[in-house]
This record gives C-alpha cells, sequence and structure tokens, in this order.
C-alpha cells in the first residue's frame, strides 16, 4: 500500500481538502494563502505555531510561483515596475524569519512565544476581514509615487508576512491597486508574482531548523490543484461577490483560531 494512503486519518484528510481550498483561494484573489495555511497546519496536521508560519511560506510560495509565472506568460501583468516594490518585500520578509522571530524571547509577558504569533495572526485576520467586507473596489490611477514609497511599503509588508507567515497578499493586492494603480485582474496575478518573492526568500530564513519536508511536498502539490482550478475559474467570478465571500471565510476562520487559542493559552 502506498505509504502515504496508509497515513491518511480524517484529520489529515480533512487538512488536505482545506489545502486545496486554499489554493483555490489564492488563485482566486491573488491572497490569502498564508491566512488560510497557517491555521491548517497547525490545527489539522498539528504543527507548533512557530514551525508552521515558517513552513506556511513555502507552501505558499511555491504555490503563487505557478501562478505568477502563467500570468507573466500571459502578459497580465509587468514586472518591471513591481523590482523596488519586491525586492524590499525579500528583505523584510527575510529579515523576520531568519533574525526577528528567532530573537523574542520564549514567553513575552508570560505568554508563550508560538500563542504570540498565532494572537497576531488572528488579530491581523480580523482586520484583513473587516477592511475586506467593507472595501469597495476602486478603478482610480492614483499619482505616481517616489521609489522610496514602493520600497518602504515594500519592505513592511515584507517584514509582517515574515512574521505571521502570510504571503502578504491581503495586504499586497490593496497596496498594488491604491499605489500602483493596478486594476484587480492585473493586481491578482502581480501580487503572486511578489508573494512568491518574498515567501521563498522568508522561507531561506527557516534553513537550517527541522522542516518536515514530506509533509510539505504533499501539501504544496495538493495546494497546486486548487490553484490550477482557482487560475481557471478567476475570469468568470464577479470580484465583488468573490471579496465578500473570502472576507466572511477569513473571520470564520479568526473566530475558530481565537477560541483555539483560549482554550490552550498557556
Amino acid at each position: 500500500m502506498n505509504p502515504l494512503l496508509a497515513e491518511l486519518t480524517l484529520p489529515s484528510m480533512m487538512g488536505f481538502t482545506a489545502v486545496a481550498i486554499m489554493g483555490l483561494v489564492l488563485g482566486l484573489l491573488g491572497g490569502g494563502g498564508g491566512v488560510l495555511t497557517v491555521p491548517i497546519l497547525v490545527s489539522l496536521f498539528h504543527i507548533e505555531p512557530v514551525r508552521a508560519t515558517g513552513c506556511s511560506l513555502f507552501v505558499v510560495g511555491s504555490t503563487s510561483l505557478v501562478g505568477a509565472v502563467q500570468g507573466l506568460v500571459k502578459r497580465q501583468y509587468d514586472p518591471a515596475p513591481l523590482t523596488a516594490f519586491a525586492a524590499c518585500s525579500i528583505v523584510g520578509a527575510f529579515t523576520a524569519r531568519r533574525f526577528l522571530v528567532p530573537s523574542l524571547p520564549p514567553l513575552i509577558f508570560g505568554v508563550s512565544k508560538g500563542n504570540v504569533l498565532m494572537g497576531a495572526f488572528v488579530v491581523t485576520m480580523v482586520y484583513v476581514g473587516v477592511r475586506m467586507m467593507l472595501n469597495k473596489s476602486s478603478e482610480k490611477v492614483p499619482e505616481s509615487r517616489p521609489v522610496w514609497i514602493l520600497a518602504a511599503l515594500g519592505l513592511a509588508i515584507g517584514v509582517v508576512s515574515g512574521f505571521l507567515g502570510a504571503g502578504g497578499g491581503f495586504l499586497i493586492v490593496p497596496a498594488l491597486s491604491l499605489v500602483l494603480g493596478y486594476e484587480m485582474t492585473k493586481a491578482v496575478p502581480a501580487s503572486l508574482f511578489v508573494i512568491a518573492l518574498q515567501s521563498l526568500a522568508g522561507f531561506a530564513g527557516e534553513l537550517g531548523q527541522p522542516i518536515p519536508w514530506t509533509l510539505l511536498l504533499e501539501v504544496t502539490a495538493i495546494a497546486l490543484v486548487g490553484m490550477a482550478v482557482g487560475l481557471a475559474v478567476r475570469p468568470r467570478v464577479d470580484a465583488q461577490r468573490l471579496r465578500k465571500g473570502f472576507s466572511v471565510l477569513v473571520l470564520l476562520v479568526a473566530v475558530y483560531m481565537a477560541a483555539q487559542l483560549f482554550m490552550n493559552r498557556s
């Protein structure tokens, strides 16, 4: 019998199903991969929170890379204007994973480092969910921004992504839309490009640590299946309805993770 099939349990089957949904959402929205992947790795695959935030970067980065390449081949976005933004987000993500997260003390105000990171994740998810719920898309192109603003924005998003194990798409898509004036049809594939680069750079900061490679490769393969479906369906889905539905999903996951933290607080 295939070892993978022999190891399948109800929680792992639920986990792989959730991962496929994550890939679907990432392909549709260009964001949300890390927001969903970290809770999946923690709750369904029982990976310790600090390690899960790092593993999530590999899954989200690898999956996003496929979507980014497809968008580039189809000329859905131009990577040139994203250079400063992406480069600084890479520096931020790598720095956060390599130096900032390891430097955190085991206990912060009496709470374990893992729970603090997950708590920050919950707060971020609530913020993102509410903003997505209230946001109305705008196609207005703002004035051009200086390179240093793009660099600073990319650095900030990279640090947040590295800390929380999220690709940052839920921040990158609005940034591309508001700062660079991308329409949503271009912001989504462009977001995947930046997510792929900064997530894989952030994961590079994890190298040398114990990494469950077999599980990560299995999870990534399933996520790619979901991504393929999302990329195929995206042109046919109304963006506003999809954004509202995703905001509800993010808020529900935030409530679930908050309940988990409350029950397992230490």
